[in-house]
C-alpha cells in the first residue's frame, strides 16, 4: 500500500509538473490550459482516491485489532489535511467569485465595458451575469489607440473563454495535492497567453499585443485584485517560471506559433495520468483483497 501511495500521490504529480514545464511553451496556450487543468484534476482525484484507500486500509486494520504502521497513519493525516485544504480553497474561490459578481452588478451602466476614474493603470475582468471589463483612466491615457484595442480584446477573451473556471479547477486540484501547485502557476500563465493570442487575432496582430503588454508593464503596477474574482492583463499572485510572465508573454508573441503537434506532445501528460490511475486501481484491488481475507479469517 505504501508503494501505491508514494507512486500515485507523490511520484505521478511530480512527473506531471515536470512534463507541464517542458510543454508550456510548446503547445498553443488554449490547448495547454485545457490539458494542464484536466491533467491536474485527474492527478488530484487519483491521488485522493489512493490516500482514501490507504486510510481505509488503516481503519480496517485498526478495527480488526491489527498493528498499524507509519504509512497508515501518514495516509490518515494526508486525508484529513487534504479534505481541509480543499474545503478552505473552495470557500475562498466561491467567496471571490461572489464578490466579483456583486462588484460587476454594482458598476454603473449596462455596457460590458466600464471606464472608472483612477490614475493608476489597470484593466481586469469581473465574471458575472453578464461579466464586465473594467479599465481605468490611467490605463487608457498610457496607451495609444492600437494598444487600447489590444487590451480590451485581451480582457474580452478572458470573459468569452471563461478563464476563471480553468483557474478554479486547477487551484482546487493544487489544494487537494500541494505538489500540483506549480501546475496552477503555469495555468495562470497560459490563460494570459490564451487571451494574448485571441487579442492578436482580433486587434492588429501579435506585435501590437506584445507592445501593449510592454507599455502596460512600464506604466506601473496594476490595482491589486482578488485571485479568483479578477483576471488581469498581467499575472499576479502566483509564482511563474523565470524570467517572469511579462517577458515570457512578449517573447512568445514575437516568435512563430507552435506547430500543430499537440496530439504527440499531449501523450506525455496522458501517460502520467494513466500511470497514476493504474497505481490507484492497484491500491483499490489490494484493499479489496485485504478486506476479503480479513472477513475469511473472522469466520
Amino acid at each position: 500500500m505504501i508503494g501505491h501511495l508514494l507512486l500515485s500521490a507523490g511520484l505521478a504529480p511530480l512527473v506531471g509538473v515536470a512534463v507541464t514545464y517542458l510543454l508550456v511553451d510548446r503547445l498553443r496556450p488554449a490547448v495547454a490550459t485545457v490539458a494542464f487543468t484536466v491533467a491536474a484534476v485527474l492527478l488530484a482525484l487519483s491521488s485522493t482516491v489512493t490516500v482514501l484507500t490507504a486510510a481505509a486500509h488503516a481503519a480496517t486494520r485498526l478495527s480488526g485489532g491489527h498493528p498499524v504502521g507509519w504509512a497508515s497513519w501518514l495516509a490518515l493525516a494526508l486525508l484529513v489535511a487534504g479534505a481541509g485544504a480543499v474545503t478552505v480553497a473552495a470557500r475562498r474561490e466561491a467567496a471571490g467569485l461572489r464578490s466579483a459578481r456583486r462588484e460587476a452588478a454594482g458598476l454603473p451602466g449596462d455596457d460590458r465595458l466600464v471606464v472608472v476614474e483612477d490614475d493608476r493603470p489597470a484593466a481586469f475582468t469581473l465574471p458575472g451575469r453578464p461579466g464586465r471589463i473594467v479599465v481605468t483612466d490611467g490605463m487608457l491615457s498610457a496607451l495609444g489607440p492600437a494598444e487600447r484595442a489590444a487590451v480590451l480584446a485581451h480582457e474580452q477573451a478572458h470573459l468569452t473563454g471563461a478563464h476563471h473556471r480553468w483557474l478554479l479547477g486547477v487551484r482546487l486540484a493544487a489544494a487537494a495535492n500541494p505538489l500540483l501547485r506549480p501546475v496552477a502557476a503555469l495555468v495562470a500563465y497560459t490563460v494570459e497567453r490564451w487571451a494574448d493570442e485571441r487579442a492578436a487575432d482580433e486587434a492588429g496582430g501579435r506585435s501590437v499585443v506584445a507592445r501593449a503588454i510592454g507599455r502596460v508593464a512600464l506604466a506601473g503596477p496594476a490595482v491589486p485584485g482578488r485571485a479568483t474574482g479578477r483576471l488581469h492583463l498581467s499575472v499576479a499572485g502566483w509564482p511563474v517560471p523565470r524570467p517572469g510572465p511579462v517577458p515570457r508573454r512578449i517573447a512568445a508573441l514575437l516568435r512563430p506559433v507552435p506547430a500543430g503537434r499537440h496530439l504527440t506532445l499531449l501523450a506525455a501528460p496522458a501517460l502520467v495520468v494513466a500511470g497514476s490511475c493504474f497505481w490507484t486501481g492497484e491500491a483499490v484491488v489490494d484493499l479489496g483483497e485485504f478486506v476479503r481475507l480479513s472477513r475469511a479469517r473472522g469466520r
